[in-house]
């Protein structure tokens, strides 16, 4: 009776370190931009609430996929949305996705405060 080995494929260590690599996401996050209002405030307002908009495109390799809003647009979507005058205490922040494989990722502006509403 002859026993016959069972072959083995050999498989690089490099596999092992190269799949996690290539499957993995960078993703950043950053200030773009503070303000103490988008508009000027008088002394007396009414605080209507907090407010979030934001806007993103995608892309492949590097050709966008769309656009996205400016941010002085995102600010009006967000002081018209609660009925106010103006947004105080206004932070913009951009935040990036890059997935390694397709190459393919989104970049996004997100704008955040409280919006106000003028007493006359």
């Amino acid at each position: 009776m002859v026993r016959r080995m069972a072959r083995r494929i050999p498989v690089s260590p490099m596999l092992f370190l190269l799949i996690p690599l290539l499957t993995s996401c960078i993703v950043g996050s950053h200030p773009a931009g503070i303000a103490s209002s988008s508009s000027p405030v008088g002394p007396n307002y009414t605080v209507l609430g907090p407010a979030e908009e934001s806007s993103c495109y995608y892309r492949i390799l590097i050709l966008p996929l769309g656009g996205k809003d400016a941010t002085d647009q995102l600010i009006a979507r967000a002081v018209k949305e609660k009925g106010g005058d103006a947004l105080v205490g206004v932070t913009v922040e951009l935040r990036s996705s890059t997935f390694v494989l397709p190459l393919a990722g989104k970049e996004c502006t997100i704008v955040k405060g409280l919006v106000v509403k003028s007493i006359r």
